[in-house]
């Protein structure tokens, strides 16, 4: 499920899979196993490998468009970044919109309280 975006992850930072799993003390072929979705990422593990490959837990779990496909190799290893790019700014678009909107409301929470 989350196997290609840990791929596309590791790859990026310029890593091997042997030098992630030392890092979150696994085996390689138990990360391998994660990468091609074999076996389910538990929350701790998820919390772990967002701390190596540098990324919050949701840049993993979030949607990225499917477009991102090594196995078919149908794309540039930049077109895949752009891709990831592309997703991640949607992603924190949305966040900014919901912390503007919850600023907007304690603004007026504030301005309330403050009549009173």
């Amino acid at each position: 499920m989350y196997g290609m975006k840990l791929r596309l992850v590791r790859e990026l930072r310029g890593l091997s899979q042997e030098n992630v799993a030392n890092r979150l003390g696994i085996a390689q072929n138990t990360y391998s196993k994660y990468e091609n979705n074999q076996i389910k990422i538990s929350a701790e593990m998820m919390e772990k490998l967002a701390e190596v490959l540098e990324v919050s837990p949701m840049d993993i779990m979030g949607q990225v468009p499917a477009v991102i496909n090594f196995e078919q190799n149908q794309g540039t290893l930049f077109g895949n970044i752009e891709t990831l790019v592309v997703g991640q700014k949607e992603l924190y678009e949305q966040i900014i919109k919901s912390k503007d909107e919850e600023i907007a409301r304690l603004v007026k929470l504030l301005d309330s309280m403050m009549k009173k």
